[in-house]
């Protein structure tokens, strides 16, 4: 009778544990990876297309653009590769990503090495990255223009 008693004890002490460890609202935590990088969905090297190097122990994360065309005015740039960084903030649920910033230099391909590019102050940078739909939204301004794209992310 005694071990009877003694292991119905141990068996709710256990339930009553395992019930303390458990969430309200029954939903697994978010897995937040520390570092990360996320590739645009794309068809060729020609077509603009996007990479987002998360590294959340780091003040900034880059977004690496290629391709990409600015119109301003009548006027149109070539084809720029250009990196941007940016602090990064991930959403409560971890599934969301967002990238803000402004007055940010940033960098453009020349040659083989990025190159700080002054005169091209990124400003008013959002990019919002959305796990759960594998979407991605960017814009910013610079030098005059506004860029604005969407897409779909390779996850």
């Amino acid at each position: 009778m005694k071990k009877v008693l003694l292991l119905c004890f141990a068996l709710s002490a256990l339930v009553l544990s395992l019930a303390a460890c458990g969430h309200d609202n029954n939903e697994p935590d978010p897995i937040i990876e520390p570092t990360q990088e996320l590739t645009s969905v794309y068809a060729n090297e020609n077509d603009v297309h996007y990479t987002f190097d998360i590294d959340l122990d780091k003040d900034s994360s880059s977004i690496y653009c290629y391709n990409v065309v600015f119109t301003i005015g009548e006027r149109t740039s070539p084809a720029l590769n250009i990196r941007i960084d940016s602090p990064v903030k991930v959403s409560a649920n971890g599934t969301t990503y967002t990238y803000q910033g402004t007055n940010i230099i940033p960098w453009m391909l020349r040659g083989s090495t990025y190159v700080p590019a002054p005169e091209f102050v990124v400003t008013d940078l959002t990019c919002v990255l959305d796990m759960t739909a594998k979407t991605f939204a960017l814009s910013f301004n610079c030098h005059g223009g506004q860029f604005h794209d969407s897409g779909q992310l390779k996850l």
